[in-house]
């Protein structure tokens, strides 16, 4: 229930599938539409700190039907909107906050129940955030050509409503016995100890691991964004193009789930070397396909760059749960999180600054390569324990 709820979380990626038909309606233009994307990433961090808050004194379920709620409202009065100020308020604010409490209370809860492989189970949610935008973004996007768009997302309130409401009753903490939680794992976080929030921004580790992830993030970012100019770049042609940019989104998901796997039998310092490498064969690849034309190259590039995409959103949820302990980990997971606003602001950014600078992609594909060898330098730092 947890993977399948993420999956419909995943649809916030899926912006541009909305914004398509409302710049056709309204006659408003890119720069106007990509703001609510940029609002609701701002308000998805907010409602992970929000719940976070919730989630230290009631269960999870809560947090899940409030998320329900929002969704409720907020495509419901997406569907009336008349101007451009209703589409940031009820997509951007309330869509935005209601993908932040749902994110986290799951991502906070369904581990629980498995001790022995939280970086797995990670990496299956993750995974089926990744896949939502490709699989559900296509379904909506095909509603939106045979309905009018005002219907899709009353038909999306509704659904969302329903799912998410049903999906509360399942989203629990398992009771705190040894037969659950495992002798092992108990004795191993009594061990290591469970850091507050106020504690664990004072540490080192974690701000490189902050770091990190914002380098990285942001080299996702800028990939995923730009992907099917980049592609068009070196010719790939109309009826190729949705293959070339789903490469990118079914790495993203790959990924999470392997990088939920390698958290689990790594430590936090090789997992987030891997990634670095990852995203290094990546971008080598793209920028040979850029300079021969070789479309192949550029598939197996955009392949890597998701798979590499898959590294941050997964290796800072579970590295943040090993380093600083499950107790405090919803508020600390928040914190984590925010690396989602200067990695949106940074990777898609310069990416499109460098192409008005100059005229093509390679350029922003050199500045990403920079920023994978700068990424090396918190990974090498990075300790553990």
């Amino acid at each position: 229930m947890g993977t399948i709820l993420m999956l419909f979380l995943g649809l916030i990626y899926a912006w541009s599938l909305f914004a398509a038909p409302l710049e056709d309606f309204f006659a408003w233009n890119r720069s106007q539409t990509s703001m609510t994307f940029s609002i609701s990433m701002i308000t998805f961090c907010l409602g992970n700190v929000i719940s976070s808050i919730i989630l230290r004194r009631k269960q999870p379920r809560l947090v899940i039907l409030i998320s329900a709620g929002l969704f409720l409202l907020g495509f419901f009065f997406v569907s009336l909107i008349t101007n451009i100020w209703g589409l940031y308020i009820f997509y951007g604010v309330m869509c935005g906050l209601g993908t932040g409490l749902s994110y986290n209370a799951i991502l906070s809860t369904v581990p629980k129940w498995y001790p022995d492989g939280t970086g797995s189970v990670t990496g299956t949610l993750l995974m089926g955030m990744g896949l939502g935008s490709l699989l559900l973004g296509t379904v909506v996007r095909r509603l939106m050509d045979l309905l009018i768009w005002r219907t899709t997302f009353k038909m999306l309130a509704l659904l969302f409503f329903l799912l998410f409401s049903l999906g509360s009753l399942s989203i629990i903490n398992p009771p705190t016995t040894n037969k659950i939680r495992g002798k092992k794992e108990q004795g191993a976080m009594n061990a290591k100890g469970d850091y507050p929030l106020g504690e664990m921004i004072m540490t080192r580790d974690f701000w490189l691991l902050f770091l990190w992830a914002t380098i990285t993030s942001a080299i996702g970012l800028g990939l995923v964004s730009n992907a099917s100019y980049m592609a068009q770049e070196i010719g790939v042609g109309e009826a190729m193009l949705p293959l070339l940019v789903g490469m990118v989104s079914v790495g993203n998901a790959m990924g999470r789930l392997l990088f939920g796997r390698i958290a689990d039998i790594m430590d936090g310092k090789k997992a987030m070397l891997v990634g670095n490498l990852v995203f290094l064969g990546a971008l080598s690849l793209s920028i040979l396909a850029n300079k021969t034309g070789i479309i192949v190259l550029l598939l197996l590039g955009f392949a890597l760059g998701g798979i590499g995409y898959g590294a941050p959103p997964t290796l800072s949820a579970a590295l943040t749960k090993k380093k600083f302990g499950q107790k405090y980990f919803p508020e600390n997971l928040s914190a984590i999180l925010l690396v989602l606003i200067p990695a949106s602001l940074l990777g898609p950014t310069i990416t499109a600054s460098l192409y008005r600078q100059s005229g093509h992609y390679l350029a922003s594909y050199f500045i990403m390569l920079a920023m994978v060898i700068l990424a090396f330098l918190p990974a090498g730092i990075y300790r553990e324990n």
